[in-house]
């Protein structure tokens, strides 16, 4: 795509309702309107033809252009197969109605329909993969699917035995800190505290530490965190602050328990059979219903069990004086840790999360970091080292400091840089992350001195490239290097 267009890839998701409106449009004229010869129809069907036509052309341009910008990964190649084939039938299309109005057979009128049929076909696919991309998996089928849904039963509740086993890790926990405390007190050295006459000294005798009962946590407490931890690793991505797939949010008391676009009630407090949200966890994995959706691991049937408990114990979700009162043993499941320097890097403004597939690494967006506060930021960094995977640099002026701090985070697999100043030089600390697949250097000053840095880089993927100073010699040499590499780039 010409370079000028790049940036007008968003558009994309504006332009591509008017391919589908012209086409509805030509269905319309030809099978509800009586008369085949008449003028008018024929002069409507014809600009239609066109606008279908031209604004099928620019939808496809936008699309590609879209993809430049490398805001997608490999998840967008088949909808953009799909696209490429939808234009093609979209041509034909065309070329097929101007032979049949020239030769008026019923031949011509037969190929003419069946180009159409295909057109409309490859759109409704297209159109689909397009929605499960932003709305997620099985979207725009979703509302044929309610007597299907409805017809799913849940998973039994486990026996009272087994559900006393565990009230919840974090009650256990906060149990077992202070028996342990206790037990710890009483176990101490016993020292000599007789005097030569074989009687208790009172002036070395040591005072007995009152007995600190046991620090009892609310089992609805435990059960609001536990669960609250289980949603954050798996449900925040797409149902959180930031994005809400289906107009549902989970991490609110009031959002919670409505049902977005489905006007399904998520959680019934009390009942979990009536629960959409319980349903959609315990459906089969390929199913387009369930959640999380199939490309992401699925929820453990140990974590499916604690928001289970939740429910059925009220989903009750405490106020603040409720949790600040909770002790301090009392954690979110998953690593505590973690969960501290995630607390810490978001004070700054930044966006920093697990990544929705439950295998508690991290993902960070330093794009949207706080003024003032992008050094703080990356200074951070590199208490993430053994788990950041996704890092999103988007348009920041980046320090030599913070690709000091990358070279520090080993396991880093996607980086975004599209925007940044980078600089030749500074790429060289990329060859030494090991598992860095996905690289997005769209908009940038990176030449082929630039290139040369990553030859080293045995795991890298998929490159953006697009508006930068490397040349069709520089990016032979890289891909000679690394045959596997997906190069995405416009001169």
């Amino acid at each position: 795509m010409p370079d000028f267009l790049i940036p007008f890839g968003p558009f994309h998701m504006v332009i591509l309702h008017l391919p589908i409106g012209a086409l509805t449009a030509i269905w319309f004229l030809e099978f509800l309107l009586e008369k085949n010869d008449d003028k008018h129809k024929n002069q409507a069907i014809g600009l239609l033809q066109l606008l279908l036509l031209l604004s099928c052309g620019l939808t496809v341009a936008l699309g590609l252009s879209y993809e430049e910008l490398g805001q997608y990964g490999d998840e967008i190649d088949q909808h953009e197969f799909w696209g490429l084939i939808f234009a093609g039938c979209i041509v034909a299309t065309y070329l097929f109605y101007w032979i049949h109005r020239k030769l008026g057979k019923r031949r011509s009128k037969l190929v003419y329909m069946l180009a159409l049929l295909a057109a409309t076909i490859t759109m409704v696919i297209t159109a689909h993969q397009g929605g499960e991309l932003v709305h997620g998996k099985g979207f725009l089928s979703k509302p044929f699917q309610q007597e299907k849904r409805r017809a799913v039963e849940p998973a039994p509740a486990p026996s009272v035995d087994e559900s006393s086993k565990k009230i919840t890790l974090q009650a256990r926990r906060a149990t077992q800190a202070t028996t342990a405390t206790t037990t710890s007190a009483l176990s101490a050295p016993i020292v000599d505290v007789m005097n030569d006459a074989g009687q208790i000294d009172p002036m070395t005798a040591p005072i007995a530490a009152p007995v600190q009962p046991p620090q009892v946590v609310d089992p609805r407490v435990a059960l609001f965190e536990a669960s609250q931890a289980i949603f954050e690793r798996n449900c925040y991505k797409c149902h959180g602050a930031t994005k809400q797939k289906g107009d549902y949010r989970l991490d609110g008391q009031h959002s919670i328990n409505l049902g977005g676009k489905s006007k399904l009630p998520a959680i019934v407090p009390g009942k979990v059979e009536e629960s959409e949200l319980m349903y959609r966890m315990l459906l089969p994995h390929d199913d387009d219903d369930a959640m999380p959706p199939e490309e992401k691991d699925p929820v453990s049937s140990e974590d499916i069990d604690l928001v289970r408990q939740w429910i059925e114990a009220g989903a009750y979700w405490p106020d603040e004086a409720e949790l600040s009162a909770a002790p301090s043993d009392t954690v979110k499941l998953g690593d505590a840790d973690t969960d501290q320097l995630i607390e810490q890097i978001s004070s700054t403004g930044v966006k920093a999360e697990y990544n929705p597939w439950g295998d508690e690494s991290i993902r960070i967006d330093l794009g949207v970091v706080g003024p003032g506060q992008l050094d703080e930021a990356i200074q951070q960094l590199s208490g993430f080292r053994n788990k950041l995977t996704w890092l999103d640099c988007s348009e920041l002026a980046l320090s030599s400091d913070f690709f000091k701090q990358l070279q520090q985070c080993i396991n880093l697999q996607r980086l975004h840089l599209n925007g940044t100043d980078v600089t030749d030089k500074q790429l060289d600390a990329l060859s030494q992350l090991a598992d860095l697949s996905y690289l997005n250097l769209y908009n940038t000053q990176i030449s082929d001195a630039g290139l040369d840095a990553l030859h080293a880089s045995s795991s890298l993927r998929k490159i953006f490239l697009s508006q930068t100073q490397v040349t069709a010699n520089g990016i032979a040499l890289l891909k000679k290097a690394l045959p596997e590499l997906e190069v995405v780039h416009q001169p």
